[in-house]
């Protein structure tokens, strides 16, 4: 199953303003990107070498395509499911 890593720079302040998402096929993949990434970026690199990120790994139904529309999907969900209010269920209507 594929899987992701999201990966959050804590900020010296204590805040998280950056998250990182590292996707592959399986976990180490993820862990691979992550160090590649954490090796060549100035910002990201030395959070985790003072493990200043929180990590959560995560399971993912599958790893999104290049496209726009596909990666909004991704991240905010399908889109198909019905996101309507609720409504109340009628009273039958009869006699005043």
């Amino acid at each position: 199953m594929p899987k992701a890593i999201y990966s959050a720079k804590v900020d010296d302040d204590g805040r998280v303003r950056v998250i990182h998402i590292f996707l592959g096929p399986n976990l180490q993949e993820c862990e691979k990107l992550q160090k590649k990434h954490a090796d060549g970026c100035t910002a990201y690199g030395p959070a985790v070498a003072a493990e200043k990120t929180i990590d959560i790994e995560a399971d993912v139904d599958v790893l999104p395509e290049a496209d726009e529309e596909d990666l909004d999907d991704f991240l905010f969900g399908d889109g198909d499911e019905a996101d309507e209010e609720e409504t109340e269920p009628e009273e039958p209507e009869g006699p005043e």
